[in-house]
């Protein structure tokens, strides 16, 4: 593709896994793996928003500075909105105490 076209990826980021490098996950960060997995340049690939090492979820990401600014204007200006859905197993004890 054309190197100055600004790329949007939907990335599924699992728990565990951080969304920048950093400490001991210098090569296993979220935009690291997506660099090499789809040939970008390293450190091209910019986060549009966080998500903590331990969550689980969709990350926007962006070949485009003007593009992340954008897309972090509309989650700090709350027109588009983060939803985060905790999935839980087993029972919960009774509040009637």
């Amino acid at each position: 593709g054309n190197s100055n076209e600004a790329l949007i990826y939907c990335c599924d980021k699992p728990a565990s896994v951080p969304v920048h490098p950093a400490g001991p996950y210098l090569a296993n960060s979220l935009t690291m793996m997506v660099e090499g997995q789809v040939g970008l340049e390293p450190r091209s690939l910019r986060p549009c928003h966080r998500l903590d090492r331990c969550t689980s979820g969709l990350t926007i990401c962006t070949t485009s500075q003007a593009i992340a600014k954008l897309i972090q204007g509309r989650l700090d200006g709350k027109t588009v909105q983060k939803l985060y859905l905790a999935r839980v197993k087993g029972k919960f004890p009774s509040s009637e105490n």
